[in-house]
């Protein structure tokens, strides 16, 4: 992805702040071995490449070093962070009447008094979907049963989107369909890249929404990671590209062998850079 900086909004802008016994996102801490700034470097930037995933697009953030120094930078939801020349824009807070900043005071309107909001019950992990979604749900099952899976995963996707819309990225309305989405994807294999993608995408997703069952959670993250070695035995270049994604996820999700794997096969893939010859050796002299 191509980060044009200038069509980023400005807000929100994370803040990472490393310090020599972590580090944190906006006073957040980011669980990492205290005392490892790279370790805690990427840990925070992959926190923040989830958070521009779930919002699809760039996000913007600014990364304070323990030595004071700031550097304004943009992260894509694919991992790419690009370093800006200039200070990210300042949004100016909302003026509100008499706080002498020179705007026009604003007037307070009386509100009418509203009846006390009743929270929803919490919803349960695999509970049905709202009535307004049943009839998509339902179409979508009737299209896998008779082994349309394009058209499943088309509605699948549609569903996914109005939900999030609704509900968030976390919900486990969201998460549901979303991973009913990555089985069919998986199931299809039409796509490695865009299936370990998606994989990734929603191994995390239900990581950071607590989504039961856990094992479920495992079997999506063993499935990228699968995916991932089939995509790089067929398209070593693109396997190489999500290496980091994958790495990350299997990191978070804390499956040290898989990222080994992974790291094992991301060194051996890339080629080691070759030292001039000397010339004072036998073998540099004519």
């Amino acid at each position: 992805m191509t980060t044009d900086a200038g069509q980023v909004p400005a807000t929100p802008l994370y803040t990472i702040t490393l310090t020599g016994s972590g580090v944190s996102i906006d006073g957040e801490p980011v669980g990492v071995p205290s005392g490892d700034l790279p370790a805690a470097r990427l840990a925070a930037l992959a926190e923040i490449r989830v958070r521009a995933a779930l919002r699809g697009r760039p996000v913007r953030v600014t990364a304070k070093e323990p030595d004071g120094s700031a550097w304004p930078l943009v992260v894509d939801p694919d991992g790419r962070v690009t370093t800006l020349s200039v200070p990210h824009p300042v949004v100016p807070p909302p003026a509100r009447a008499g706080d002498g900043s020179g705007h026009s005071a604003v007037p307070v309107v009386p509100v009418a008094p509203v009846a006390p909001v009743v929270p929803e019950p919490a919803v349960t992990w695999g509970a049905p979907l709202p009535a307004a979604h049943q009839e998509a749900w339902a179409r979508l099952l009737a299209a896998h049963g008779a082994g349309d899976t394009t058209t499943a995963i088309a509605l699948a996707e549609r569903t996914e989107a109005a939900l999030e819309a609704e509900y968030g990225p976390l919900h486990p309305y969201t998460v549901q369909v979303l991973s009913a989405r990555a089985w069919l994807v998986l199931g299809r294999r039409e796509d490695l890249s865009a299936t370990v993608r998606l994989l990734v995408r929603t191994a995390l997703r239900r990581r950071r929404a607590g989504a039961e069952p856990r094992s479920e959670t495992a079997q999506v993250a063993g499935n990228a990671h699968a995916a991932w070695r089939s995509l790089a035995a067929t398209d070593p270049r693109r396997a190489l590209e999500l290496s980091g994604p994958l790495t990350d996820m299997l990191e978070e999700l804390g499956w040290p062998g898989h990222t080994q794997d992974v790291v094992r096969w991301v060194e051996e893939a890339t080629p080691r850079p070759t030292l001039p010859e000397d010339p004072a050796s036998p073998e540099g002299r004519t």
